[in-house]
Protein backbone atom coordinates (compact mmCIF):
# COMPACT_ATOMS: atom_id res chain seq x y z
CA UNK A 1 0.00 0.00 0.00
CA UNK A 2 1.33 3.43 -0.96
CA UNK A 3 1.57 5.71 2.06
CA UNK A 4 1.28 9.49 2.17
CA UNK A 5 5.02 9.70 2.71
CA UNK A 6 5.61 7.48 -0.34
CA UNK A 7 3.43 9.81 -2.40
CA UNK A 8 5.46 12.86 -1.38
CA UNK A 9 8.68 11.15 -2.47
CA UNK A 10 7.20 9.89 -5.75
CA UNK A 11 5.65 13.23 -6.70
CA UNK A 12 8.80 15.16 -5.80
CA UNK A 13 10.96 12.86 -7.91
CA UNK A 14 8.56 13.16 -10.85
CA UNK A 15 8.58 16.94 -10.38
CA UNK A 16 12.38 17.05 -10.55
CA UNK A 17 12.55 14.76 -13.58
CA UNK A 18 10.18 17.06 -15.48
CA UNK A 19 12.31 20.12 -14.72
CA UNK A 20 15.62 18.70 -15.95
CA UNK A 21 14.92 19.60 -19.58
CA UNK A 22 13.13 22.94 -20.05
CA UNK A 23 14.87 26.31 -20.19
CA UNK A 24 15.34 27.44 -16.56
CA UNK A 25 14.14 30.92 -17.54
CA UNK A 26 10.95 29.68 -19.22
CA UNK A 27 7.67 30.77 -17.59
CA UNK A 28 5.48 28.36 -15.63
CA UNK A 29 2.05 28.39 -17.36
CA UNK A 30 0.12 27.94 -14.11
CA UNK A 31 2.30 30.36 -12.10
CA UNK A 32 3.03 33.13 -14.62
CA UNK A 33 5.20 35.15 -12.23
CA UNK A 34 7.58 32.18 -11.87
CA UNK A 35 10.24 30.71 -14.10
CA UNK A 36 11.08 27.01 -14.22
CA UNK A 37 14.02 27.70 -11.92
CA UNK A 38 11.74 29.57 -9.49
CA UNK A 39 9.45 26.53 -9.37
CA UNK A 40 12.37 24.20 -8.68
CA UNK A 41 13.60 26.50 -5.93
CA UNK A 42 10.13 26.75 -4.40
CA UNK A 43 9.61 23.04 -3.76
CA UNK A 44 13.22 22.72 -2.61
CA UNK A 45 12.86 25.42 0.03
CA UNK A 46 9.42 24.12 1.04
CA UNK A 47 10.85 20.68 1.79
CA UNK A 48 13.85 22.18 3.57
CA UNK A 49 11.57 24.36 5.68
CA UNK A 50 9.19 21.63 6.81
CA UNK A 51 12.02 19.18 7.42
CA UNK A 52 13.52 21.84 9.69
CA UNK A 53 10.22 22.47 11.47
CA UNK A 54 9.88 18.78 12.29
CA UNK A 55 13.56 18.18 13.08
CA UNK A 56 13.68 21.09 15.53
CA UNK A 57 10.27 20.26 17.03
CA UNK A 58 9.16 23.82 16.27
CA UNK A 59 6.04 24.91 18.13
CA UNK A 60 6.23 28.72 18.27
CA UNK A 61 6.77 31.59 15.86
CA UNK A 62 10.20 32.09 17.42
CA UNK A 63 11.06 28.47 16.60
CA UNK A 64 9.96 29.08 13.01
CA UNK A 65 12.12 32.19 12.73
CA UNK A 66 15.12 30.14 13.83
CA UNK A 67 14.43 27.57 11.11
CA UNK A 68 14.13 30.30 8.49
CA UNK A 69 17.31 32.02 9.68
CA UNK A 70 19.28 28.80 9.16
CA UNK A 71 18.22 28.47 5.50
CA UNK A 72 21.04 28.46 2.97
CA UNK A 73 20.76 31.05 0.17
CA UNK A 74 19.32 30.23 -3.22
CA UNK A 75 21.91 29.18 -5.81
CA UNK A 76 22.47 31.63 -8.65
CA UNK A 77 24.24 31.55 -11.99
CA UNK A 78 24.68 29.07 -14.81
CA UNK A 79 25.01 26.03 -12.54
CA UNK A 80 22.01 26.86 -10.39
CA UNK A 81 19.65 24.27 -11.86
CA UNK A 82 22.01 21.34 -11.28
CA UNK A 83 22.74 22.56 -7.77
CA UNK A 84 19.03 22.96 -7.09
CA UNK A 85 18.22 19.50 -8.41
CA UNK A 86 20.76 17.99 -6.03
CA UNK A 87 19.59 20.17 -3.16
CA UNK A 88 15.94 19.26 -3.84
CA UNK A 89 16.82 15.58 -3.57
CA UNK A 90 18.48 16.15 -0.20
CA UNK A 91 15.60 18.32 1.00
CA UNK A 92 12.97 15.73 0.10
CA UNK A 93 15.01 12.97 1.75
CA UNK A 94 15.27 15.06 4.93
CA UNK A 95 11.52 15.69 4.93
CA UNK A 96 10.76 12.01 4.39
CA UNK A 97 13.10 11.06 7.23
CA UNK A 98 11.30 13.40 9.61
CA UNK A 99 7.82 12.32 8.55
CA UNK A 100 8.82 8.67 8.90
CA UNK A 101 10.10 9.27 12.42
CA UNK A 102 7.09 11.25 13.68
CA UNK A 103 3.46 10.35 14.24
CA UNK A 104 0.54 12.33 12.86
CA UNK A 105 -0.83 13.28 16.28
CA UNK A 106 2.42 14.79 17.54
CA UNK A 107 2.44 18.54 18.03
CA UNK A 108 4.14 20.62 15.35
CA UNK A 109 3.88 24.22 14.22
CA UNK A 110 1.87 25.00 11.09
CA UNK A 111 0.47 28.16 9.52
CA UNK A 112 -3.07 26.73 9.89
CA UNK A 113 -4.33 27.61 13.36
CA UNK A 114 -6.88 24.78 13.48
CA UNK A 115 -4.29 22.00 13.07
CA UNK A 116 -0.88 22.16 14.75
CA UNK A 117 0.22 18.57 14.19
CA UNK A 118 2.67 16.52 12.16
CA UNK A 119 -0.34 15.10 10.33
CA UNK A 120 -1.10 18.52 8.90
CA UNK A 121 2.38 18.73 7.42
CA UNK A 122 2.15 15.22 5.98
CA UNK A 123 -1.20 15.89 4.30
CA UNK A 124 -0.22 19.35 3.08
CA UNK A 125 2.98 18.09 1.52
CA UNK A 126 1.22 15.29 -0.36
CA UNK A 127 -0.93 17.84 -2.14
CA UNK A 128 1.73 20.52 -2.52
CA UNK A 129 4.07 18.03 -4.19
CA UNK A 130 1.31 16.75 -6.47
CA UNK A 131 0.13 20.18 -7.56
CA UNK A 132 3.66 21.44 -8.23
CA UNK A 133 4.42 18.25 -10.16
CA UNK A 134 1.52 19.23 -12.41
CA UNK A 135 3.12 22.67 -12.77
CA UNK A 136 6.42 21.04 -13.69
CA UNK A 137 4.93 18.76 -16.35
CA UNK A 138 3.08 21.67 -17.92
CA UNK A 139 6.27 23.75 -17.89
CA UNK A 140 8.08 20.95 -19.71
CA UNK A 141 5.21 20.55 -22.21
CA UNK A 142 4.67 16.99 -21.01
CA UNK A 143 1.38 15.12 -20.60
CA UNK A 144 0.09 15.54 -17.07
CA UNK A 145 0.19 12.38 -14.97
CA UNK A 146 -3.09 11.56 -13.22
CA UNK A 147 -3.62 11.67 -9.47
CA UNK A 148 -5.63 8.77 -8.04
CA UNK A 149 -9.32 9.42 -7.28
CA UNK A 150 -8.73 8.86 -3.56
CA UNK A 151 -5.85 11.34 -3.37
CA UNK A 152 -7.70 13.80 -5.60
CA UNK A 153 -10.78 13.66 -3.36
CA UNK A 154 -8.65 14.31 -0.30
CA UNK A 155 -6.88 17.14 -2.11
CA UNK A 156 -10.23 18.70 -2.98
CA UNK A 157 -11.30 18.52 0.66
CA UNK A 158 -7.94 19.97 1.72
CA UNK A 159 -8.34 22.84 -0.73
CA UNK A 160 -11.69 23.83 0.78
CA UNK A 161 -11.20 22.95 4.45
CA UNK A 162 -7.62 24.20 4.76
CA UNK A 163 -6.43 26.35 1.86
CA UNK A 164 -9.65 28.31 1.46
CA UNK A 165 -10.73 28.18 5.10
CA UNK A 166 -7.23 29.16 6.24
CA UNK A 167 -7.71 32.58 4.64
CA UNK A 168 -10.08 33.46 7.47
CA UNK A 169 -7.09 33.58 9.82
CA UNK A 170 -5.90 36.66 7.91
CA UNK A 171 -9.14 38.65 7.92
CA UNK A 172 -8.46 41.78 10.03
CA UNK A 173 -10.56 42.43 13.10
CA UNK A 174 -11.84 45.71 11.61
CA UNK A 175 -13.31 43.94 8.58
CA UNK A 176 -16.93 43.14 7.90
CA UNK A 177 -18.10 39.94 6.21
CA UNK A 178 -21.17 38.94 4.26
CA UNK A 179 -22.40 35.69 2.77
CA UNK A 180 -22.79 35.78 -0.99
CA UNK A 181 -23.51 32.31 -2.35
CA UNK A 182 -23.25 28.58 -1.82
CA UNK A 183 -21.42 26.00 -3.92
CA UNK A 184 -21.73 22.25 -4.18
CA UNK A 185 -18.58 20.51 -5.38
CA UNK A 186 -20.04 17.31 -6.81
CA UNK A 187 -17.32 14.87 -7.91
CA UNK A 188 -18.49 11.84 -9.85
CA UNK A 189 -16.18 9.56 -7.87
CA UNK A 190 -16.30 11.00 -4.33
CA UNK A 191 -18.65 12.53 -1.79
CA UNK A 192 -19.93 16.07 -2.44
CA UNK A 193 -18.64 19.08 -0.53
CA UNK A 194 -20.84 22.02 0.47
CA UNK A 195 -19.16 25.42 0.46
CA UNK A 196 -20.17 28.95 1.45
CA UNK A 197 -18.74 31.88 -0.54
CA UNK A 198 -18.33 35.10 1.45
CA UNK A 199 -16.67 38.48 1.16
CA UNK A 200 -14.74 40.56 3.63
CA UNK A 201 -14.32 44.26 3.19
CA UNK A 202 -13.45 47.39 5.11
CA UNK A 203 -11.28 50.45 5.51
CA UNK A 204 -7.91 50.01 7.19
CA UNK A 205 -7.86 52.47 10.10
CA UNK A 206 -4.20 53.43 9.89
CA UNK A 207 -4.24 54.72 6.31
CA UNK A 208 -7.80 54.63 4.98
CA UNK A 209 -7.06 52.03 2.31
CA UNK A 210 -10.13 50.11 1.12
CA UNK A 211 -10.12 46.32 0.90
CA UNK A 212 -12.52 43.73 -0.52
CA UNK A 213 -11.78 40.04 -1.00
CA UNK A 214 -13.72 36.84 -1.55
CA UNK A 215 -13.58 33.98 0.95
CA UNK A 216 -14.80 30.39 0.98
CA UNK A 217 -15.07 27.62 3.55
CA UNK A 218 -17.00 24.44 4.26
CA UNK A 219 -20.66 25.08 4.99
CA UNK A 220 -20.46 22.81 8.03
CA UNK A 221 -17.97 21.25 10.35
CA UNK A 222 -15.34 23.98 10.65
CA UNK A 223 -15.49 25.82 13.97
CA UNK A 224 -18.08 28.58 13.40
CA UNK A 225 -18.52 27.61 9.76
CA UNK A 226 -22.08 26.39 10.37
CA UNK A 227 -22.76 29.89 9.18
CA UNK A 228 -25.75 31.75 10.63
CA UNK A 229 -28.53 29.33 9.77
CA UNK A 230 -29.39 26.69 7.25
CA UNK A 231 -32.47 28.67 6.22
CA UNK A 232 -30.28 31.66 5.39
CA UNK A 233 -27.70 29.74 3.39
CA UNK A 234 -30.35 27.90 1.39
CA UNK A 235 -31.76 31.27 0.32
CA UNK A 236 -28.42 32.35 -1.14
CA UNK A 237 -27.64 32.04 -4.86
CA UNK A 238 -26.31 28.54 -5.52
CA UNK A 239 -23.91 26.96 -7.99
CA UNK A 240 -22.78 23.38 -8.59
CA UNK A 241 -19.46 22.22 -10.04
CA UNK A 242 -19.45 18.70 -11.50
CA UNK A 243 -16.68 16.50 -12.81
CA UNK A 244 -14.25 13.86 -11.66
CA UNK A 245 -12.52 14.54 -8.35
CA UNK A 246 -9.25 15.12 -10.19
CA UNK A 247 -10.85 17.67 -12.52
CA UNK A 248 -12.37 19.57 -9.61
CA UNK A 249 -9.09 19.38 -7.71
CA UNK A 250 -7.11 20.92 -10.56
CA UNK A 251 -9.76 23.57 -11.16
CA UNK A 252 -10.07 24.62 -7.52
CA UNK A 253 -6.27 24.78 -7.18
CA UNK A 254 -6.08 27.04 -10.24
CA UNK A 255 -4.59 24.38 -12.55
CA UNK A 256 -7.33 24.44 -15.18
CA UNK A 257 -4.59 24.50 -17.86
CA UNK A 258 -3.95 20.83 -17.06
CA UNK A 259 -7.47 19.58 -17.79
CA UNK A 260 -6.91 18.95 -21.48
CA UNK A 261 -3.33 17.70 -21.04
CA UNK A 262 -3.97 14.56 -18.99
CA UNK A 263 -2.32 11.28 -19.94
CA UNK A 264 -5.66 9.47 -19.58
CA UNK A 265 -7.63 11.95 -21.69
CA UNK A 266 -9.08 15.41 -21.23
CA UNK A 267 -11.09 16.27 -18.13
CA UNK A 268 -13.88 18.81 -17.77
CA UNK A 269 -15.57 20.82 -15.03
CA UNK A 270 -19.21 21.81 -15.47
CA UNK A 271 -20.08 24.89 -13.39
CA UNK A 272 -23.77 25.78 -13.44
CA UNK A 273 -26.40 27.47 -11.33
CA UNK A 274 -27.49 30.98 -10.46
CA UNK A 275 -25.53 33.51 -12.49
CA UNK A 276 -24.60 35.52 -9.41
CA UNK A 277 -23.30 32.44 -7.60
CA UNK A 278 -21.32 31.28 -10.64
CA UNK A 279 -19.66 34.69 -10.79
CA UNK A 280 -18.68 34.59 -7.12
CA UNK A 281 -17.31 31.05 -7.46
CA UNK A 282 -15.25 31.98 -10.51
CA UNK A 283 -13.98 35.00 -8.63
CA UNK A 284 -12.85 32.94 -5.65
CA UNK A 285 -11.12 30.37 -7.83
CA UNK A 286 -9.41 33.17 -9.78
CA UNK A 287 -7.94 34.59 -6.56
CA UNK A 288 -5.83 31.46 -6.28
CA UNK A 289 -4.46 29.80 -3.18
CA UNK A 290 -2.83 31.94 -0.50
Amino acid sequence: MTTATDLIAEEADRFADALRGPDPSAPVPTCPDWTVEDLLWHLTEVHEFWAGILKDHALTDADVEAVEAAKAPRPEGSGARLELLERRERATAALIDQLTARGDTEDAWSWFSADQTVGFTRRMQVHEAGIHRVDAELSANLPVTAISPEVAADGLDHAVAVMWAGSYDWVPDWAQTEQLATLTLAPEDADPLEVVIERWWGTRPRDGEEFSQLLARPAKGHDDADVESSSHTTSLPHATARGRALALLLWVWGREHALDRMTDGALTVDLSGDEEAVGHVRGRVAQGMD
